[in-house]
């Protein structure tokens, strides 16, 4: 089997959006661009970021009235914010309809050439390699229920009508039904795609049917193999037991070993470095387990999959709104891999557990490695989109990849 493998003013018009702004300035005269739609005025302000106190105030009551993903919580972005982004590159994107916000978003703005060349402008992401590892996915700005897609279509307007210092916008990991592609083109833009699928699990339909994951969704081959791959570690080591760490002490010991076990399988590989080799993204995931304002039942969990007391390995999942997301796990490979299929077992025993929990999706996440088209029921679409101002900058930029991938 594969290894399962895969974070109310605009600037002054003499004041650039070059990520030299404190987190905190103070801007003068707004300026807004409105934006005609069915249903009114939509209008876009780009500003400094605030102070995180007041920003966590405005993010959280928008929550409540938002259809949001874990990734655009506060949660996520809170300690995104606190740890992950540089405060100079952050931006706070605000949309208005009739003169009331109804979705906000974090742009950073990053220029090169030593802060001379065209700004690159990135959603909930900062255009750093190793930072952005964190991989953000089902992205996009926290809107008020039924906003989703005008509000993004007049965030893409304002940029490219009464913005025209950007030369990109990119928006990572977003759901595909989430955006207005009918309302996005524009003769000043061209838009370029990267088109993943999404495998997930449909836990409520599950349950209503009265089946059970392993019998009912997963195929015969897939089916074979995990209760083959179970036999075998039973056994060999004893009987086999899921453990869900129920306290901050023992989520941070789980995932502490899940990370152990994460980079020494891929250590070994090529060009791969695991998630969790940079010091500050394992800093902002131990943020986001012992983040104290979670529900009960939400937030990151940890699980443990045992054979007779010997740690099989673990799985890091992150719960809201009764979406389980499955963000990363670590498996004992030389001691476990030759028994078969120890990677899908786990994460089979994970889903099962999170059906019985009453949860109502496990969301396997984007790409399409072969352990989630087996073990996934369903598939959804994501993007990651980016749009470049058409001119001679752009131009020169894309021959110049052309060349380099032709070298390559």
């Amino acid at each position: 089997m594969q290894p399962l493998a895969e974070p109310t003013r605009l600037l002054r018009p003499d004041q650039p959006l070059d990520g030299n702004t404190a987190r905190s300035a103070t801007a003068a005269a707004p300026v807004a661009l409105g934006l005609p739609s069915a249903d009114g005025d939509y209008y876009v302000r780009l500003q400094p970021l605030p102070d995180l106190d007041r920003l966590e105030v405005r993010w959280r009551e928008m929550e409540r009235q938002a259809d949001v993903s874990y990734f655009v919580s506060w949660h996520w972005i809170g300690a995104w914010l606190a740890l992950i982004c540089p405060p100079r590159l952050a931006r706070l994107a605000s949309v208005y309809q009739n003169g009331r916000r109804v979705a906000m978003g974090v742009f950073t703005v990053r220029r090169r050439w030593f802060g001379l060349g065209p700004m690159h402008l990135r959603l909930h992401e900062v255009g750093d390699k190793a930072l952005d590892n964190l991989t953000i996915e089902y992205n996009g700005l926290l809107c008020e229920r039924g906003h989703e897609r005008e509000a993004l279509a007049a965030v893409i307007r304002y940029l490219t009508r009464a913005n025209s210092r950007w030369l990109t916008f990119y928006l990572p990991g977003v759901d595909t039904d989430s955006v207005p592609f009918d309302r996005i083109r524009s003769d000043t833009v061209d838009t370029r795609i990267m088109k993943r699928s999404t495998h997930y699990v449909d836990l409520a339909a599950l349950r209503d049917s009265g089946g059970d994951y392993l019998s009912t969704a997963l195929s015969s081959g897939a089916r074979a193999a995990v209760r083959r791959t179970a036999r075998k570690l039973e056994s060999q080591f004893g009987e086999l037991s899921v453990i869900v760490a129920d306290t901050q002490e023992q989520k941070l010991a789980f995932f502490h070993a899940m990370v152990q076990l994460h980079q020494a399988h891929w250590s070994g590989e090529q060009d791969e470095h695991g998630a969790f080799g940079d010091p500050r993204i394992l800093h902002f995931h131990e943020s986001l387990i012992t983040d104290a304002t979670t529900d009960e039942g939400e937030g990151a969990q940890l699980v443990r999959l045992d054979a007779g007391g010997h740690v099989v390995g673990y799985v890091y999942n992150l719960v809201w709104r009764g979406v389980v997301y499955f963000y990363q796990a670590g498996i004992d490979y030389p001691r476990f891999g030759d028994f078969g299929s120890p990677g899908l077992l786990l994460l089979s025993r994970t889903i099962e557990r999170t059906l019985e929990d009453g949860h109502a999706r496990f969301e396997l996440m984007a790409g399409d490695s072969e352990y989630k088209r087996t073990l996934g029921v369903a598939e959804g679409k994501m993007i990651w989109l980016s749009l470049d101002r058409i001119g001679w900058t752009s131009r020169l930029r894309r021959a110049w990849w052309s060349l380099t991938r032709r070298d390559g």
